[in-house]
């Protein structure tokens, strides 16, 4: 199967994009005119990063699916994945705890009861509807985690569906997606008629960003039928020239407050529709990057390697040392230097992710690849 090494690139522009989305808001930055609408739509990189699973994943689902690879193990997946999440996870996890309990958080907090600790341990706090604030990002590994349980039904569903009628799965997905943005507008509405009520649990669930996840979808059953061959001509620049204008289309107000007041109905809409669109031009780039000579070198290089290994350490630490600095600054929340703070936090984010690459991400992956190693089936042609 093919490595699209760009990917790894990819995934960290999308933890970049996140942390800057945080360091705006942390400082009060995203409130500026044009740059705090660029800095506050940063958390698009959450929808990068469920496109890229979505993409990858369901990848050899839809193989066994579709009858041209053998069926493979749930097990053997569900070790895989839990090794490349749990273990960085529940590091961040105690240090989150650590500072929770000795410090507090920034405008109050701590540890809260032991329902609060057990749901993060359970990866459910996005369901629970709590967080703590050094940690809030991680919801969105609830909704991670939720999907991972649904790939191999969804993934071999799609390949089932592909080799009976084509492409009418692309109506399928369409439909996915189209009533993944319809979620988000009933979110607002549910919002607006009782703001103290969860719906935005749902909006955050598998359900709420069906868009993202089947943006990706869309993009693996087209590598597995060879439909994009025909935008071959179109270079990486101009698909990350198109995302940069989709980022700046929703960097205004079409998408929503920059803060954490509800949108409109249409608003809700179009930001989920703008962050779809952006994650699919962003995974065409990558796709597209192996066959454009200009990208090659770029695909293969060590940096490209390395923001991908440290993608998921920034995004897991660089909230709590937000909170740390704020702590040891006095600073209040909505205050302090953007510069200084966006320096800092990316210092010490990329240090800490690094040493979780090196340290424990990737040996505890050799080790979980080891344990359940098997070997290849060759593929049948259909």
């Amino acid at each position: 199967m093919a490595r699209y090494r760009l990917i790894d690139g990819l995934r960290g522009l999308a933890a970049l994009l996140v942390l800057l989305s945080h360091v705006g808001f942390w400082t009060g930055a995203d409130g500026l005119d044009l740059s705090g609408g660029l800095l506050a739509r940063g958390d698009s990189g959450v929808a990068v990063f469920f496109g890229i699973s979505a993409f990858l994943l369901l990848r050899p689902w839809i193989e066994v699916g579709s009858g041209v690879a053998e069926r493979q193990s749930t097990g053997v997946y569900a070790v895989r994945r839990a090794a490349r999440i749990m273990p960085a996870y529940l590091v961040a996890l105690i240090a989150v705890l650590l500072v929770a309990g000795t410090w507090g958080a920034v405008g109050g907090g701590g540890l809260g009861g032991i329902g609060k600790i057990v749901a993060h341990l359970l990866l459910v706090q996005g369901y629970a509807d709590t967080s703590y604030q050094s940690f809030s990002q991680t919801w969105s590994l609830t909704t991670e985690a939720t999907f991972y349980l649904l790939v191999p039904v969804i993934g071999t569903a799609l390949g089932r569906l592909l080799r009976r009628s084509g492409r009418s799965v692309y109506g399928v997905l369409g439909g996915v997606g189209v009533a993944g943005v319809a979620i988000q507008a009933l979110v607002a509405v549910w919002t607006q008629a009782g703001p103290t009520t969860h719906a935005g649990v749902l909006g955050t669930s598998v359900l709420g960003h069906a868009a993202w996840f089947a943006a990706g979808a869309a993009l693996a059953v087209a590598v597995r039928r060879g439909d994009l061959h025909r935008l071959q001509e179109i270079g990486v620049g101009t698909w990350l020239g198109a995302a940069a204008v989709v980022y700046l289309i929703a960097s205004s107000d079409i998408a929503g407050p920059r803060d954490l007041h509800a949108p409109t109905v249409g608003q809700a809409a179009a930001k989920e529709i703008l962050y779809t669109l952006l994650a699919l031009l962003l995974l065409l780039a990558a796709v597209r990057g192996p066959s454009d000579e200009r990208w090659t070198a770029i695909a293969d290089s060590p940096v490209n390697r390395f923001l991908g290994d440290i993608s998921y350490g920034v995004f897991l630490w660089h909230v709590l040392v937000l909170q740390v600095i704020y702590l040891a600054s006095g600073w209040a929340l909505f205050t302090g230097p953007f510069s200084a703070v966006l320096f800092a936090v990316l210092v010490f984010s990329v240090l800490l992710a690094w040493a979780s690459a090196s340290l424990l991400e990737r040996p505890v992956l050799r080790w979980a690849h080891r344990r359940t190693h098997t070997p290849r089936v060759p593929a049948r042609s259909v």
